[in-house]
Formats: structure tokens, C-alpha cells, sequence
């Protein structure tokens, strides 16, 4: 009922970073999703040039995409390292939660004037799930801008099977509204926009 405070995640992730994966496919989300998992996966346009895609890609490395109101990411001045080992914070029916992720993919791709940014984290032994989770955003010749989160997971323990019509759902929720705070890390300020008079 507590929430954990910060130097109290700071000293777990020390920990944690000495825990194992919790399941066998690590780095399957760099190509095809195994199957025995739930798939997830949601795009949206964040907008088109340059600096879009660069107020995305601070956005990612500041993990901006856990801004959702009941979840977020802890230290955000983590760096975008694989092996890298990074606390969620979560708050479901007023009960505090906190879970563990690792870096388990990290790339910065250009083709001509496509350009790929993002990063995978996969679950550690005391998450409620199993699996991994992609980041990226994309800038196409054109120089739209997209965002894309997508996931394969499936309950780790006993308790989470139970609650999984719950937490399935919940854990989906996160994706889409991670799309929504990119989408407002993305907008323009009250700089960006030049009066009329």
C-alpha cells in the first residue's frame, strides 16, 4: 500500500541487475514473435520532419512513453544500454507494484532518409510477465513520423494467471496510452507557435 520511493528503486535495481531473463526467447522481438505468448502491437503517426523525429527519439531516452498517469519508468536518466536494468512503477486498484526490465536491444538505423530509433526491454524473474517489449519510432523518405510499442507477453507466476483477464488488459492499455504521451512529448510548445498578429 506504500508507494516505494525512489532510493528504495535504486537499490533493487542494483540488485535485480544480477537476475536471469524469466523466459527462453530473449531477443525474439528483433524479428518474428514466438509463438506460446500474446502478441501486441500499436502504431501511430506522431508527425512529419526532422525535429519531430529528434523530440521522439529524447523522448524514448528519457522514457517519456511510461508518462501515463499509473506507470512510470525509474531512473528516467537511464541510458539506452542493453544491459541496462530499469524499474516500472506501477499503481493498479491503489495498490503499488514495481517491476523489472533489461536492455536487451539498442539500435540507431539510417537508409538513405529512412531512419530507425528504438530499443527492447525484456522481463526479469520477479515480473508478473514474461516476455519483451520494442520501442521504436521510424521517419519515412516522405518524413512522416511513427511510433510503434509492441510486446509478446504471457503471465509468470500463479497470481498474475488469475488476474492475467486483468493484467492483459491493463498491460495492452499501457501501449496505447504510451502512444498518446509520445504523441504530446512530440507537439509543438507555446514557442513553436508564432503569433498571428
Amino acid at each position: 500500500m506504500t508507494k516505494p520511493t525512489h532510493q528504495q528503486l535504486l537499490q533493487r535495481i542494483a540488485e535485480q541487475s544480477r537476475s536471469p531473463f524469466n523466459y527462453p526467447d530473449v531477443g525474439a522481438s528483433l524479428g518474428e514473435f514466438p509463438e506460446r505468448y500474446e502478441h501486441h502491437h500499436h502504431r501511430v503517426r506522431l508527425g512529419s520532419g526532422q525535429e519531430v523525429f529528434d523530440k521522439a527519439m529524447v523522448a524514448l531516452e528519457n522514457w517519456r512513453q511510461f508518462d501515463v498517469g499509473w506507470a512510470e519508468a525509474i531512473p528516467t536518466d537511464t541510458s539506452i544500454t542493453v544491459g541496462n536494468t530499469i524499474a516500472i512503477r506501477v499503481r493498479i486498484f491503489g495498490v503499488w507494484a514495481v517491476a523489472f526490465d533489461r536492455i536487451v536491444d539498442a539500435f540507431s538505423e539510417q537508409e538513405g532518409e529512412c531512419r530507425r530509433f528504438g530499443f527492447s526491454v525484456g522481463t526479469l524473474m520477479e515480473h508478473p510477465e514474461q516476455g519483451e517489449e520494442r520501442f521504436l519510432i521510424e521517419i519515412d523518405e516522405e518524413g512522416q513520423v511513427d511510433y510503434e510499442v509492441a510486446a509478446f507477453f504471457r503471465p509468470n507466476t500463479l497470481a498474475a494467471k488469475i488476474a492475467w483477464p486483468v493484467l492483459h488488459r491493463r498491460f495492452n492499455r499501457f501501449r496505447n496510452q504510451s502512444a498518446e504521451a509520445l504523441q504530446l512529448a512530440c507537439k509543438p510548445g507555446p514557442a513553436e507557435h508564432p503569433s498571428d498578429s
